[in-house]
């Protein structure tokens, strides 16, 4: 009986997201029937405002009433969360104040014009407690500074390889603090930092990782593959308990292999590289992590008219990031980050833009072989990020067409001996990414034989599926 009405308060609390916007909306139309109404040509709608609040303060009951149960789960930053609480109470019960001094003030007023302003006047405070009171819970969720950054930004999510760049000397750094707290903080903190804790869970201190969540401690020291932190890390995209969740920006591969290697050295939080077992490799993935976000050389020299204004807008339009590779370029950094399924009229829209495409992100989306052909009219494309896509041999051979890529991520996707073939053509390719792939390492060599200019990373992960349906990475030293 007790975990019935444990599943039943749950589900109550996990409805709010759902019914918070509902009173939003339908008190924002109250306000804008009411401002209607006082033109002539609308003053018909004047008789929907008392509806409209009526059905505004269910909602918004409800809405508090599910809040609260939600609150319950606890992972939230508390001052935020009394903040956002209280105002939604002075929300609903300031509704229902306008809905009754609407009903029953019009005795009082003889002059149509006082009692019209009057009940203009009464929905400002009303609408700035909605507004407020939607601030903070957007702050609850999102962050503090949720309004204040650019889209799809947060003041976390900065990319931990600038940081990483300013580190001269490697074999000085401290593992922890020079390297893991800025992959931590740019793929972490958004959910488990002072504003938001989700799962119970801190991780922008050293005592909040040591306390761990509200699944235990956060990792075995010695041993990743037993460890909570690294063990989200590696599940598949879709599974429910991976981490970051789906719709956040993802950990490269380099990122994750330092976590790995940092539990595997003990979680230490002063050890430094050179005292490291595995100094060697450490280094191999911070160098490998830096250079993917040196990409200056990629950048042509030759000058380039400037993009499409129409195209750059609709891509904007569909979530897609679509940025300067620099300030003053004409030259554009394409990203699916934000969007997952990338369609047809997407990638036409790319094309509209092939001469100034430099830089493209397409990880994790479900773009498919036959839409590569668009991508293979980029003529200017320098870098793709094709990580965990469904992308096969046939597909990478519509990239042959590419004169100038000299960066290839293929890491998770379904490419096999004979792709690498093909990639051994790609006369400018320097860099080829193929962790997690079904390329044999005979294949491999091959290609260095063939290839000694293209600095091919293959990572030394394995990936057995156990009893338990639930994926876990092994390191391998070889």
């Amino acid at each position: 009986m007790s975990l019935q009405i444990d599943w039943i308060t749950q589900l109550m609390g996990r409805l709010h997201p759902m019914l918070v916007h509902f009173p939003i909306g339908i008190l924002f139309i109250a306000f804008f029937f009411e401002c209607l109404s006082r033109y002539k040509t609308y003053k018909k709608l004047r008789s929907a405002v008392q509806p409209s609040l009526l059905l505004g303060v269910f909602s918004a009951i409800a809405a508090a009433i599910t809040g609260w149960y939600l609150s319950q789960e606890g992972g939230y930053d508390d001052e935020l969360l009394e903040r956002h609480k209280n105002l939604g109470i002075a929300t609903t019960v300031f509704a229902l104040i306008v809905y009754v001094l609407r009903r029953s003030s019009g005795k009082f007023f003889q002059d149509k014009s006082r009692k019209s302003a009057f009940y203009f006047f009464l929905f400002i405070p009303l609408i700035i407690l909605v507004s407020i009171t939607g601030h903070f819970g957007g702050s609850i969720t999102h962050g503090e500074d949720y309004l204040l950054v650019s889209s799809g930004a947060s003041k976390f999510a900065v990319d931990p390889a600038l940081k990483l760049q300013g580190i001269s000397d490697v074999n000085n750094a401290t593992f922890y603090p020079d390297i893991i707290q800025p992959i931590l903080e740019s793929r972490c903190y958004s959910c488990h930092s002072s504003t938001k804790q989700k799962g119970e869970l801190r991780l922008d201190g050293i005592e909040h990782i040591n306390r761990g969540g509200e699944h235990g401690e956060l990792f075995d020291p010695g041993i990743p593959d037993s460890s909570m932190l690294f063990k989200r890390l590696m599940l598949p995209l879709e599974h429910e308990d991976h981490m970051p969740p789906n719709e956040k920006p993802q950990p490269s591969s380099s990122e994750i292999a330092l976590i790995q290697a940092w539990i595997k050295e003990g979680a230490d939080f002063d050890k430094k590289i050179s005292d490291c077992s595995d100094s060697a490799r450490i280094k191999n993935y911070f160098t490998s992590l830096v250079a993917q976000s040196r990409n200056e050389a990629l950048i042509p020299e030759a000058t380039v008219k400037a993009p499409d204004d129409k195209a750059l807008a609709e891509l904007r339009k569909r979530g897609i990031i679509a940025l300067p590779v620099s300030a003053g370029s004409n030259y554009l950094s394409i990203s699916f980050v934000n969007k997952r399924t990338a369609t047809t009229d997407d990638l036409t829209y790319l094309s509209q833009l092939k001469e100034q495409i430099v830089w493209l992100n397409m990880a994790r989306t479900t773009i498919t072989d036959t839409a590569m052909n668009l991508v293979g009219k980029l003529s200017a494309l320098r870098r793709i990020n094709l990580e965990h896509t469904p992308i096969t041999d046939k597909g990478l051979q519509e990239l042959s067409s590419l004169p100038h890529l000299q960066y290839l991520n293929l890491v998770g996707t379904k490419i096999t001996d004979k792709a690498l073939a093909e990639i051994s053509e790609f006369k400018d390719l320097r860099e080829l990414f193929i962790y997690q792939t079904a390329v044999s390492a005979v294949a491999i060599s091959d290609l260095k034989t063939s290839s000694p200019d293209i600095q091919v990373d293959t990572g030394g992960y394995m990936l057995p599926k156990l009893k338990s349906d639930s994926i876990i990475t092994e390191f391998d030293p070889g």
